[in-house]
């Protein structure tokens, strides 16, 4: 996996040259839908977010591979079984990390919504049934249940602003049934999972900024800004957690000023 994720800059920048190259020797002007833009940003921080899990200390490794092809899922229609993801291996568990995968609430099942990233837990079941209201019945309801969501994230490619922000609060409080109190998660200001993320590609700056740091300090969430501008180290996203079912920290991460003495 580190192997892929590494060229891949060196492959991008070299597949826009010789675009732009084509483009100027017959005189094309170049152009995406954008959806082809969204899309595109969906999966850049899709690989942000990997090197993050890299600095935490996850191993990882691409699953269901269409040969030797990783598939990625951008759009919510698509039956994520089909599609490739990340597994991702830690000290508190073994866990996926996927593209547009529903996401059935807690709060109640008609409630149900599609974050453009989420980390599940290992082997989460993804329930399949047709709905005489989706689809004209045609095609396949595919979800998750919010049990098995460790973070939820949402992607951007826009200027962020203070109704988007807020809105997020919503996902966090529908996609997790382990917010804000469970035993099911440990936060940590350490190493740990990114606890859930809006990326935003536009930059914050003066009111935005306090915005987003009020909200750092009130929720357990992060808001990254400035992707188009190249924030995609996320280090800076100081919200973290650890998955713990029963509340119980796993024996790698109890700090020593953690033991009884």
């Amino acid at each position: 996996m580190n192997s892929t994720v590494d060229s891949s800059d060196a492959w991008l920048a070299s597949a826009q040259a010789l675009a732009q190259q084509f483009a100027k020797t017959h005189k094309l002007l170049l152009s995406s839908t954008e959806r082809q833009l969204s899309a595109a940003f969906e999966i850049g921080t899709l690989h942000s977010l990997l090197r993050f899990y890299r600095t935490q200390g996850y191993d990882l490794t691409p699953k269901n591979l269409n040969g030797n092809e990783y598939r990625y899922l951008t759009s919510p229609s698509g039956n994520p079984s089909n599609y490739s993801y990340v597994e991702a291996v830690g000290r508190d568990g073994i866990f996926e990390i996927r593209q547009q995968v529903r996401v059935e609430s807690h709060v109640d099942p008609h409630i149900a919504f599609t974050p453009d990233i989420v980390v599940l837990v290992k082997d989460t079941k993804i329930v399949d049934s047709k709905h005489p209201d989706y689809a004209s019945g045609k095609r396949s309801y595919y979800r998750v249940s919010s049990s098995s969501v460790v973070a939820a994230h949402e992607c951007k490619s826009m200027n962020p602003f203070p109704e988007l922000m807020v809105s997020f609060i919503g996902m966090l409080v529908s996609a997790h049934e382990w917010y804000p109190d469970s035993t099911e998660v440990t936060h940590t200001n350490d190493q740990g999972h990114l606890a859930p993320t809006l990326f935003v590609g536009g930059s914050a700056r003066g009111l935005h900024l306090r915005m987003i740091a009020a909200m750092h300090k009130s929720y357990r969430l992060n808001i990254v800004c400035g992707l188009h501008a190249g924030t995609w180290n996320l280090t800076d996203a100081k919200n973290r957690l650890l998955w713990t079912p029963g509340g119980v920290l796993p024996a790698a991460v109890i700090h020593e000023d953690d033991l009884p003495y």
